[in-house]
C-alpha cells in the first residue's frame, strides 16, 4: 500500500481498481494475481488496496491461530442477504403444499431426509457405501457388516445425540463424546476413539493427490486450552453492541475444530457435528434436516480451498464463512425441492388409491409408495415401528391391514413375520381405486 501512496500516477488509478474491488466478490490473492490491473498499478498493488479496504469492516474473534493471531472476518453484503434468507427459512415454517404442509406429513418426509447427512458425511471421510445401503441400514436398525457401514451408522447416532442434547451448553466432555460416537469401531487405532491426539501423533492435512502437506495443526499440548476456549466461544451470551449471528458462530465452530484437528482421525465429521449442535441450540430447527455434507461432497475442492484461503490470508475467515453460507442456502433449496417432490408423490398416490385414502393412514401410504418404488423390498414390523416411532402393536396393525387388503404378502422366517411386495401391486391399487 505504501508503494501506491508514494506514486501520484498509481494514486490516480486507485478509483478504477476500487470499481473492480467493490463488485461484491471477496477474492483471495490466488485469484487477484490474475486480474489485469489498471496501469500503472500492479497486481500486488491492487491486492494491497483490497486488503486495506477490508480493514474498516473487520471483526476479530476470541480465537487464535498457531501464531497467536486472532482469526477475523469482514461482513459483506452477501452475508447479510444470506443470513436473512436462512433466518426466514430455517427458523420458521417453510412453504410446501398438499400433505407435506401439515406437521404430520412434514415430519414424515423430514424423518427420511435425516438419512442423507450421515451418508454424505461418511462419504466425505472416505466411506465406500451406497445411499440405498445407508438407508436400509438405518431404517432396519441392523448391525453394520463393514467399517464403512459402521461409519454411516455412527454418524446417524451422533446426530441423534446432538438432537437430544441440543439445549445443553457445549463442553469439552461433550465434544469428546461426539467424537467417540462418530469413530467407535472405525479407527485403525481404537484407543484414539474419544480422546485427543498425542504429541507423538503425526497428524496433518495432506493433499490426497499430490501428497503435499496442506495444514499442520497446533501442538497437541495446546489442545485442552484451545478446546476450552472453543466451548467458551460457543456458549457465549450475546453482548450488547457485540452481536454475532448464531449461524456465523456455528460456521466458526466448524472451521476451528477442523483447524485445531484435535483428534487422530474423524475431525471433519466432528467439525460438521458441532455446526449442527450450534444451529439447533439457537432454534434453527430446519437445519437439522438439511445435509451440508451432501452439498460439500459435490464441491469438495471448494471446501478445501475455503480452509486454505483463510489460513494463507492472515486468518481471514471470510472465505470460509462465505463458502458455508452458500452451502447452507443450497442445502435449504434442495430440501425444499425434496419436500415438494414428496408432496406431489403423495398426492399422486392418494389419487391412485382413491377411496382407499380414507381407509389407510399416512404410514401405510408410505409403505405402499416405497413398495411401488422398490418392488423387491422386504418389510418387518420392527422396522416399521422404528421408522415411524409408533408402538409395536400399531406397527403390526399397519402391516396386517395392508396384507389383508392384498397389498403385501406375508411369510414367516422362524417367529418373525416378513412382508413382501406382490408383483402386481400397481394393478391391485388401480383396481381398488375404481
Amino acid at each position: 500500500m505504501n508503494n501506491v501512496l508514494a506514486d501520484r500516477a498509481k494514486i490516480a488509478a486507485v478509483p478504477k481498481a476500487m470499481a473492480r474491488i467493490s463488485d461484491g466478490r471477496y477474492d483471495h490473492w490466488d485469484k487477484v494475481r490474475f486480474w489485469e490491473p489498471p496501469p500503472p498499478l500492479t497486481s500486488a498493488d491492487v491486492w494491497g488496496i483490497l486488503k486495506f479496504s477490508r480493514l474498516g469492516n473487520r471483526r476479530a474473534f476470541s480465537l487464535f491461530d498457531k501464531s497467536n493471531r486472532r482469526f477475523h472476518f469482514t461482513q459483506t453484503g452477501n452475508f447479510l442477504r444470506a443470513l436473512h434468507e436462512i433466518d426466514s427459512n430455517a427458523r420458521g415454517v417453510i412453504g410446501v403444499s398438499g400433505a407435506a404442509a401439515n406437521s404430520e406429513g412434514r415430519d414424515a418426509y423430514l424423518q427420511r431426509s435425516l438419512i442423507e447427512e450421515p451418508f454424505s458425511s461418511s462419504v466425505l471421510e472416505g466411506a465406500a457405501t451406497t445411499r440405498e445401503i445407508a438407508k436400509r441400514l438405518i431404517e432396519e436398525g441392523r448391525a453394520p457388516k463393514t467399517a464403512d457401514e459402521r461409519m454411516v451408522l455412527n454418524n446417524y447416532h451422533a446426530m441423534e445425540f446432538i438432537r437430544e442434547n441440543r439445549n445443553e451448553p457445549l463442553t469439552v466432555e461433550r465434544i469428546l463424546e461426539v467424537h467417540r460416537i462418530l469413530t467407535e469401531g472405525t479407527l485403525e487405532r481404537p484407543e484414539k476413539c474419544g480422546v485427543y491426539r498425542s504429541p507423538e501423533d503425526d497428524v496433518r492435512v495432506v493433499d490426497s493427490v499430490t501428497g503435499d502437506t496442506l495444514h499442520i495443526p497446533p501442538s497437541a499440548n495446546e489442545l485442552p486450552q484451545r478446546m476450552a476456549r472453543l466451548c467458551e466461544f460457543s456458549n457465549a451470551a450475546p453482548q450488547k453492541g457485540d452481536f454475532l449471528h448464531p449461524v456465523i458462530r456455528a460456521i466458526v465452530l466448524h472451521f476451528m475444530l477442523a483447524y485445531d484437528h484435535p483428534f487422530w482421525d474423524g475431525n471433519g465429521r466432528c467439525a460438521r457435528a458441532l455446526f449442527y449442535w450450534c444451529v439447533l441450540r439457537h432454534g434453527y430447527w430446519l437445519l437439522e434436516y438439511v445435509s451440508i455434507s451432501a452439498v460439500l461432497r459435490r464441491s469438495a475442492r471448494q471446501y478445501g480451498k475455503a480452509f486454505l484461503y483463510t489460513e494463507t490470508d492472515d486468518g481471514d475467515m471470510t472465505y470460509f464463512i462465505d463458502h458455508q453460507l452458500k452451502v447452507i442456502e443450497r442445502s435449504i433449496v434442495e430440501l425444499q425441492r425434496y419436500l415438494d417432490t414428496k408432496s406431489k408423490e403423495l398426492r399422486d398416490l392418494a389419487r391412485a388409491l382413491g377411496k382407499l385414502e380414507a381407509e389407510l393412514n399416512r404410514r401405510q401410504l408410505q409403505v405402499l409408495q416405497d413398495a411401488l418404488e422398490r418392488p423387491n423390498a422386504k418389510y418387518e414390523i420392527a422396522d416399521h415401528e422404528r421408522l415411524h416411532s409408533v408402538s409395536y402393536l400399531t406397527a403390526r396393525s399397519d402391516m396386517e391391514t395392508l396384507t389383508d387388503k392384498g397389498f403385501l404378502r406375508k411369510a414367516k422366517l422362524g417367529v418373525k413375520s416378513i412382508y413382501t411386495v406382490p408383483k402386481n401391486l400397481r394393478d391391485l391399487l388401480s383396481a381398488a381405486a375404481k
